[in-house]
């Protein structure tokens, strides 16, 4: 009986803590999302890893410091980012965000339009979560 009961308060606890976590990310997530919007470079620079690999919907796989490159040169403008049909899913240290994402914005002065499926993986490093990769899909 007494199991049974150490069982049920240790299984509640990782619950909390999982939920904990799910809480972080997405308030990360919606961050992110607020810095691409505003091209916030400090925001992007705090929350992407160094070693960031993002493979783009091209297929093209872009490093950190690539994938800034447009935000940087004012190549690309976000005006509009919808996130949907987002999943969390955490392994640990390192939580997988699947999410749907309507984007409108304007690249290299030419409008746009796009509905793209994003995963990204998050990873926690001495208490502070950052990607350390993404890649999306037109969908």
């Amino acid at each position: 009986m007494w199991q049974l009961k150490i069982n049920f308060i240790l299984l509640a606890a990782s619950n909390v803590k999982e939920t904990a976590m799910e809480s972080e990310i997405l308030k990360l997530e919606a961050q992110l999302i607020a810095a691409i919007l505003n091209s916030d470079l400090k925001v992007l620079d705090q929350l992407l890893h160094d070693e960031l690999i993002f493979v783009n919907h091209l297929g093209m796989v872009l490093s950190k410091k690539e994938d800034l490159a447009p935000h940087i040169s004012g190549d690309l403008k976000i005006t509009e980012l919808v996130a949907s049909d987002q999943q969390l899913h955490i392994f640990g240290d390192t939580c997988a965000v699947v999410v749907a994402k309507e984007i409108r914005g304007i690249y290299l002065n030419q409008p746009f339009e796009s509905r793209v499926k994003f995963t990204r993986v998050w990873k926690l490093f001495n208490g502070d979560w950052k990607v350390i990769t993404a890649s999306s899909v037109p969908c």
